[in-house]
């Protein structure tokens, strides 16, 4: 029998929720992201890229303002994405100034490998929601 749990929260997390936006606010911006997606092809294959992606998460917590990241796979269509978050939109770009590129030489060959598709890059607005 399933049961409700409450999910944990941790006290950072907590404060950083939020609800949605309003129509008269607009986006507040707060944290952001750096968003990578591409398809792999099976599950082994997805096991393949977390490797390639937790170097390049170890290089990518080297900037300051990194705060984490989170990964994503369909398991029916393989699509494949990876959350990198930073505090604020300052952490970010100094991520993209000083540290994307070096970063990206070391490891778009090794993804582009995985991949069965172009790796495709995106900034986001980041915010849990309450």
């Amino acid at each position: 029998m399933l049961r409700r749990v409450a999910p944990r929260v941790s006290a950072f997390a907590a404060q950083r929720a939020r609800g949605m936006c309003d129509m008269t606010e607009g986006v507040t911006v707060d944290m952001v992201c750096r968003v990578f997606s591409c398809k792999v092809k099976d599950d082994p294959t997805a096991h393949q890229m977390d490797l390639v992606f937790d170097g390049l998460l170890d290089r990518a917590a080297e900037a300051e303002g990194c705060a984490g990241a989170s990964r994503l796979v369909c398991k029916t269509e393989y699509d494949y994405q990876l959350i990198v978050k930073f505090e604020d939109i300052d952490a970010l770009k100094l991520y993209m100034s000083d540290h994307h590129e070096s970063i990206m030489q070391e490891f778009e060959p090794k993804i582009a490998a995985l991949a069965t598709t172009a790796l495709k890059q995106q900034n986001f607005v980041y915010d849990d929601i309450e």
